[in-house]
């Protein structure tokens, strides 16, 4: 018999199960219902924007103070901006450090162009595999879930997240089994580029539903457009009791930020261009840097983009 070496195994309706692990099934039909490009160190977004080390300390403060904090009054932060503001790299920064101090469950980057990034199919079941590596205890009860439900993944986000994020954790809890000091921080990048408005508003409406009746220990950044649908979303009295808003806007002074980032990226040029040694002392001028600082209008996007050229 192909099985008579075998150990701790047993044959069940045809499912091999391991008696000293689970059954992989349950997992595989998470793995396979991820967009993995959406996590914060995913290849697909390789070389990601992220904040220069001299800039935005006054933001990534802020986030990581309310991120640190485990008695906040607030569960959602709303950092939202125009287009090129640095969003993007704030949050990825932001995933970088609480990585760096376990602080981070999940993260979910939207992109318009990206086939699984542009919708909200695959969200919860990508932010629930993140979460079951970074707290380990959940990982049966969510296999079980996926197990014993084998259409999950087809329904509703509000049954999807109910099944397989609040009512894992509230097991958990129940069983005082949580673990001390888990991470709590959930980052949803982009959200105004989930192609339709309709169900970036129900995005907000899920989470914040399942805070408030449930109080499962999480926090969620959400970074996006200030678009119509969003500021609608964020001004519903759910959502609004549960949340913290952070705008960038002049308050920040990203002139200054700009400013350092130009000079720094100018100071590689002088270092390491193959054309180095035909350049001035006196390059780039201040009157030159300050003109760039100018017209970026205070969009980090424009200065990248500057000295990618």
């Amino acid at each position: 018999m192909f099985l008579e070496q075998a150990q701790n195994t047993v044959l069940n309706h045809c499912t091999l199960t391991d008696n000293s692990g689970h059954s992989r099934i349950g997992f595989n039909q998470l793995r396979a219902s991820i967009a993995e490009g959406a996590f914060h160190n995913s290849y697909e977004r390789f070389d990601p924007p992220k904040c220069h080390p001299e800039t935005r300390a006054a933001v990534l403060d802020m986030i990581m103070a309310w991120v640190n904090n485990r008695q906040r009054t607030s569960s959602i932060m709303w950092l939202h901006g125009p287009a090129g503001a640095g969003k993007s790299a704030i949050v990825q920064t932001i995933t970088e450090k609480c990585e760096k101090s376990k602080t981070l469950c999940a993260s979910f980057f939207f992109s318009r162009t990206a086939a699984k990034r542009n919708t909200a199919d695959y969200l919860i079941a990508t932010i629930t595999h993140q979460l079951i590596e970074a707290i380990p205890q959940l990982y049966q009860s969510v296999i079980d879930a996926v197990e014993k439900h084998p259409a999950l993944f087809s329904l509703s986000l509000q049954v999807q997240f109910q099944r397989l994020i609040v009512d894992p954790i509230l097991g958990l809890k129940k069983e005082d089994l949580w673990p001390k000091d888990s991470p709590e921080l959930v980052a949803i990048d982009g959200l105004d580029e989930c192609e339709n408005p309709d169900i970036q508003k129900m995005i907000l409406t899920v989470i914040s539903e399942a805070l408030i009746s449930s109080n499962i220990p999480l926090c969620f950044l959400v970074a996006s457009r200030p678009e119509l649908a969003l500021c609608e979303a964020f001004n519903t009295e759910t959502v609004l009791k549960l949340s913290t808003r952070l705008a960038l806007d002049d308050s920040f002074n990203p002139d200054k930020d700009i400013q350092t980032f130009l000079r720094s990226k100018f100071t590689e040029i002088i270092q390491t261009h193959q054309l180095r040694l035909s350049l001035t002392p006196e390059w780039p001028s201040d009157h030159a840097i300050q003109i760039l600082v100018s017209r970026s209008s205070g969009q980090f996007i424009y200065a990248s983009a500057v000295m990618k050229y």
